[in-house]
């Protein structure tokens, strides 16, 4: 098993601002690009051996890097072969409210991205994921957080992934095993990592599949504001007779937060779930304002908020306490 020193491609000292949609973050002590999916357990198992943390990086748009940067290292997946796969029947899930329906599989690596996929699949006659078009972001961090939009989620389309586990191999996993919840999967806390997923899709008129996407992409534009931000930096409510049904904005909103700035990062005046980065932001500034909206709404709603973007700190990942308190 190699040192990350003895790994040929390995580069040090690389500035993240540059990889995330929220443009902040120091160097890190060590970077890797990834273009082949099996190199991803090497990595992590030289990782293992020095002792060092890593930070799996996709598009870069659910993460913030702190400005003193991270002290380990970050592989950046841009492993992005698509191709389709065998036909497929229908199946049922029990329990589930929805049957996948006979279609075509697609087979993608973790690196590639949601409007890559859903481009290749219009192009091969397939539809089914016209609604994710839009969301920024990778079908591996899609599996890992169950990524959706207009009531499409990423486990409507799931069909099997090949994960990989620190210490365990590789190995493929079905429907079942993810567990997928609103904005979650069993693999975002078990920390597998994804390498390759396979989505059932079903044959359909395209026209209409490019129609749809035409007018996603046009809805999104008039809602979400541009410049440096996350997306979507809370999860919307669940499980709460208060909160459930509403939006995270909304609750926002109601507490007084938009345009309401803390150092260098603030809530847009056009979205109040869009934490912003002026240009100057800091770690610090993001998780003090993040914190002051959660108190703010959980004294006025008694609503727990919940961080949608991933913050790291200089060592991995900061913990969400207010959210797993009281």
């Amino acid at each position: 098993m190699a040192h990350l020193d003895q790994i040929e491609g390995i580069k040090r000292n690389v500035e993240l601002a540059k990889f995330t949609t929220f443009q902040m973050g120091g160097p890190a002590d060590y970077y890797y690009e990834v273009k082949d999916v099996l190199k991803i357990p090497e990595l992590i198992e030289a990782c293992r051996k020095d002792g060092l943390p890593y930070v799996l990086l996709g598009w870069g748009s659910n993460v913030i890097f702190s400005d003193k940067g991270f002290r380990g290292l970050i592989i950046h997946n841009l492993a992005r072969k698509c191709e389709l796969g065998e036909v497929v029947e229908q199946v049922g899930q029990e329990g589930e409210n929805y049957y996948r329906k006979a279609g075509q599989l697609v087979i993608a690596d973790s690196g590639t991205l949601l409007s890559q996929i859903i481009q290749f699949s219009l192009k091969n006659s397939l539809t089914g994921m016209e609604k994710l078009m839009g969301l920024p972001g990778t079908i591996g961090g899609a599996v890992r957080g169950n990524a959706g939009a207009f009531g499409l989620e990423t486990k409507h389309l799931f069909e099997k992934a090949t994960i990989y586990k620190e210490g365990e191999g590789v190995r493929e996993v079905g429907w079942d095993y993810l567990d997928f919840d609103y904005r979650h999967s069993r693999i975002k806390d078990s920390h597998e990592i994804v390498l390759k997923v396979w989505l059932r899709l079903m044959p359909g008129d395209t026209r209409a599949g490019v129609e749809e996407v035409r007018k996603i992409i046009a809805s999104r534009a008039g809602k979400h504001p541009s410049g440096k931000s996350a997306g979507s930096f809370f999860k919307n409510p669940s499980g709460n007779s208060i909160g459930e049904g509403l939006s995270a904005g909304y609750l926002n909103d109601q507490c007084g937060f938009k345009g309401k700035h803390i150092g260098g990062a603030f809530i847009s005046e056009k979205h109040g779930n869009f934490l912003m980065n002026d240009g100057n932001a800091t770690m610090l500034d993001v998780l003090e304002l993040c914190l002051e909206i959660q108190k703010a709404v959980w004294e006025k709603f008694e609503v727990k908020l919940q961080r949608e973007v991933a913050l790291v700190g200089e060592h991995g990942y900061i913990e969400d306490e207010f959210a797993k308190s009281k």
